[in-house]
């Protein structure tokens, strides 16, 4: 009995590398990423389907979700999005600036950890959803396996929201980012005591900035980071360029 769950796990593990590498080879199982900056962390145009995709950062309301959503929209525009609330703390209209059709949006509200992950399983595994946001605290190694399964089956994206201390454990996720949040361009010019009238002007409608670091990827080591910034504009949130990186002064 035991020879035959050795074999049949190997059985399906086969499978799954043959169905990546069919992914790897095909574009039009990528979706593509809408976060400008990204596609230097990224080996592929866009993010694969039916895979698993992990945001984490360090304490809550560092916008996380903010980037998440902004980089998989192409995922879930012309399809359902599932938003998994197991904090309880989602306001639906907030979401809209970022581009979220409430007419094309589940919101669910669990009532236990064990409830998110199994309603974050069935969406997951649900064809005609393009992806599912969940913010998941704990999770083991064997739960995030029926996830990428689950994922695999329904061919939507999932995207998980995690603590920064999750970067340690296993996962099964296709990418993992740390998303840092870095004061306004303003204020570091004030820390180093060179800050002009001009800057100030133009700073001030910054809103929020990040460093968005790869953890790990497809067919790449991580290491690799982008700023990328959210600027108030004159029809809400819009997304800015990116950022250049940082030189020192002669």
């Amino acid at each position: 009995m035991v020879a035959r769950d050795v074999i049949a796990d190997l059985s399906q593990r086969i499978r799954t590398i043959e169905r990546t590498g069919q992914r790897c080879a095909t574009k039009s199982d990528l979706t593509a990423n809408g976060l400008p900056g990204l596609e230097r962390l990224l080996c592929e145009a866009g993010w694969p389907r039916g895979g698993l995709v992990e945001w984490l950062a360090e304490g809550r309301g560092t916008g996380s979700m903010c980037l998440a959503l902004w980089a998989s929209r192409a995922a879930w525009h012309d399809s359902l999005l599932v938003m998994i609330d197991s904090q309880r703390e989602l306001h639906a209209p907030a979401a809209v600036p970022f581009a979220v059709d409430l007419s094309k949006t589940v919101f669910i509200r669990p009532e236990r950890p064990p409830d998110a992950l199994w309603s974050l399983e069935q969406a997951l595994r649900t064809r005609g959803v393009g992806a599912v946001v969940c913010d998941v605290e704990q999770l083991s190694p064997q739960a995030c396996r029926r996830l990428q399964l689950a994922a695999e089956t329904g061919g939507g994206l999932g995207i998980l929201l995690r603590p920064a201390k999750a970067r340690g454990q296993p996962s099964f996720a296709e990418y993992r980012f740390l998303v840092q949040p870095l004061p306004p361009p303003i204020q570091v010019a004030e820390r180093l005591g060179y800050v002009a009238e001009s800057l100030r002007d133009s700073a001030s409608a910054v809103s929020r900035r990040w460093r968005v670091e790869l953890l790990r990827g497809r067919k790449r080591f991580g290491g690799d980071s982008v700023i990328v910034e959210l600027c108030d504009g004159p029809n809400g949130l819009s997304l800015a360029a990116e950022l250049a990186s940082a030189t020192p002064a002669a």
